[in-house]
């Protein structure tokens, strides 16, 4: 039997909670099922059953089929050799026949399997209404067999293909009926999702009948054998069902896949009236849990993740895990908002992991369009996703700019590549003064890249985090070292001796680069020395690695300081034991510095802070002169920015110096 009624076989329909709508439906179909079996059971009455024995050894076949019938994973439908008994049945008896016969076998079957009684009786009366229509069809198209006849028509054998269109046209909408007035949402999908089901599997159980017709007609003691045929079609069937079941749900969590979820906005995309949204989340700090507690611990908080979302999404709606802790759900895009806010609201209590509460919470990416394709909805949603992530936000929707910038970045990958192999980077350099004696003290490298065909140099926003995610940053850093070196030796040779400072990306701070600073430290302390600022996330994220590497470096006699400060997550007492000699002021706090109190209080707090620790400390983001007088009257003790320089071409500074020198101390 194919889809046997599964929102009846609820639990709430065993206690009497099912909706007045499918009360009424299941009424409506038990009586008309009743009906066609009270005819069939008269007509059966005034009449002689002829060929007995074929009608027992069919109806044997159809309750072992119906006491292990094929159930699809996860879903409540299921499918059994049965139908291909019955059809045998149609077509040698009759339809009254095969009414009572495979009502009777899964009446038996139903009761031995202790099914509830409403979905029992809802069952026999599909099954009865199924197979009337069936045998009207075929009675219709073929006449009324001939029982007595030992060698039936075999010609009439194409009949049965319009009654089993008939009989999966009434099973499967009866079959899906309860479930789509339930969820209450539209009949649409559920029919078609169960025609697609119920048709598939009768046109595969259709080609079995004439097999057992033929059997059944010459020798009927062959029908026995035909078992281990229609097992191996069982074993076989059954793990295709399970492999596409695999490949639409999730095993780990219920939830479907990507393959499934993409099927589902096919559909919305050209039916719904609002077109759909795809909101994508990312689970916060779930990595830490597996670290800590395990893929146990970690398993068990995505299917926890997975049963809130599937509450949020509501009924109908799909819930996606796209693979590792990421999820997607599907709603009108006008709701895209106030999902992700109920999704944030869902994953605010903690999961209860291993005796312990564990937080979690959410970043996420909303994809709406306008987009004429499922894929591209949800690569929208993945690049939104990427962004709130960058941007550390909540949650971002998609615009079109970000696939603009992406599509950019893409491009340059292979340039970028290409320039470092080549040379096509230069280096400007910015300098650094003294603010008690307005002096140069140094200069910050900064690489550019020269671009063929293009006039404007490309800055370093454009290309350094392409580097670190293709893994070019340490080629390029490597660049950036040698060119600042050199730099450093025609300077010398000018009789400009002058520190330069290098940026180490946290994916530069490698065993390579210290083995290329160790080669170039002896040239460079010729010339002025070399500096090397480390972002505070670099020495916060991997402590121990980033410990080892900066203590290395500090024993060649490079000095280090802390880039960015401020905006980061420091541990003090972390940063008290880092081989650091300066602190760098990040310039978001010293461009607010002369109308925003909380920065002059920041500002003023590092640099007694860093004095403390018996650092120099840097303001960066210098545009003014009197944002550089309120750096002096605070203490600081080194500055740079647009308002002492711009950053230059290494030619251009020891002019700029012989200029500073001449004019006396920035004002």
């Amino acid at each position: 039997m194919i889809e046997r009624a599964p929102a009846v076989a609820r639990p709430a329909a065993a206690q009497g909670r099912l909706p007045q709508s499918v009360r009424r439906l299941v009424a409506i179909v038990v009586a008309g099922g009743g009906a066609v079996l009270a005819v069939c059971v008269a007509e059966l009455a005034s009449e002689r059953l002829e060929r007995a024995e074929v009608v027992a050894v069919l109806a044997a076949g159809m309750l072992l089929a119906e006491l292990f019938p094929l159930r699809v994973p996860r879903r409540e439908e299921e499918t059994s050799f049965s139908t291909a008994f019955c059809f045998a049945l149609l077509f040698t008896h009759g339809t009254a026949v095969t009414v009572v016969v495979a009502t009777a076998c899964l009446v038996a079957a139903d009761l031995l399997r202790r099914v509830v009684p409403v979905k029992l009786a809802y069952n026999a009366a599909q099954y009865a209404l199924s197979w009337g229509v069936a045998g009207v069809v075929f009675s219709a198209l073929a006449g009324a067999p001939e029982p007595a006849v030992a060698d039936p028509p075999l010609g009439d054998l194409w009949a049965l293909l319009p009654a089993g269109l008939a009989f999966g046209l009434v099973n499967g909408g009866l079959g899906t009926l309860p479930g789509a007035l339930i969820d209450s949402g539209p009949l649409g999908p559920h029919l078609r999702h169960s025609y697609a089901f119920a048709l598939a599997t009768t046109a595969v159980l259709l080609t079995l009948a004439p097999i057992v017709v033929v059997v059944a007609a010459h020798e009927l003691w062959l029908v026995p054998l035909l078992a281990p045929l229609l097992a191996a079609i069982q074993v076989g069937s059954r793990q295709a069902v399970v492999n596409d079941a695999r490949a639409r749900v999730d095993g780990l969590t219920g939830a479907v896949t990507r393959r499934e979820l993409e099927q589902a906005l096919r559909r919305r995309i050209g039916a719904a009236e609002e077109p759909p949204a795809v909101v994508v989340l990312d689970v916060v700090g779930f990595a830490d849990v597996n670290d800590a507690l395990g893929h146990g611990a970690g398993d068990t908080v995505l299917r926890a993740v997975a049963e809130r979302l599937a509450e949020v999404a509501g009924r109908g709606e799909p819930v996606a895990r796209l693979g590792g802790d990421a999820f997607a759900l599907v709603c009108p895009a006008s709701q895209a908002e106030a999902v992700v806010a109920r999704a944030e609201a869902a994953l605010e209590a903690p999961i209860a992991v291993a005796g312990l509460a564990i937080d979690v919470r959410a970043v996420a990416g909303i994809g709406r369009g306008p987009a004429d394709s499922a894929e591209t909805l949800l690569r929208q949603a993945d690049v939104a996703l990427r962004a709130a992530k960058q941007r550390r936000l909540r949650w971002v929707v998609y615009e079109p700019a970000m696939s603009v910038d992406a599509a950019e970045r893409v491009a340059l990958a292979p340039g970028l590549r290409r320039a470092i192999a080549a040379g096509d980077l230069v280096l400007h350099h910015q300098p650094k003064v003294d603010l008690r004696s307005g002096a140069i003290v140094g200069t910050e490298a900064l690489v550019r890249w020269r671009r063929p065909g293009e006039e404007d140099l490309l800055l370093p926003d454009a290309f350094i985090g392409l580097a670190e995610r293709t893994g070019l940053i340490r080629p390029l850093t490597l660049w950036v070292l040698r060119a600042a070196v050199a730099d450093q030796r025609a300077w010398a040779r000018a009789g400009l001796r002058i520190p330069v400072a290098v940026n180490l990306s946290a994916r530069a701070l490698h065993a390579s680069v210290v083995e290329e600073v160790a080669a170039l430290q002896p040239h460079a302390a010729a010339t002025g020395g070399l500096e090397l600022e480390v972002t505070e996330s670099v020495a916060m994220d991997d402590p121990a690695h980033s410990l080892e590497m900066l203590e290395r470096l500090a024993a060649l006699g490079v000095a280090l300081s802390v880039d960015d400060f401020g905006t980061g997550h420091s541990s003090l007492a972390y940063l008290e034991r880092l081989p650091v000699a300066a602190l760098k002021i990040d310039r978001s706090f010293v461009i607010g510095l002369d109308i925003d109190s909380a920065s002059h209080t920041i500002v003023s707090t590092t640099v007694e802070l860093g004095h403390r620790l018996g650092l120099r400390v840097i303001a960066e983001g210098v545009e003014d002169m009197a944002t550089l007088e309120r750096l002096r009257g605070l203490g600081c003790d080194v500055a740079q920015g647009f308002g002492i320089a711009h950053p230059m071409p290494a030619e251009a500074l020891p002019r700029w110096v012989s200029a500073l020198g001449a004019a006396g101390a920035p004002a």
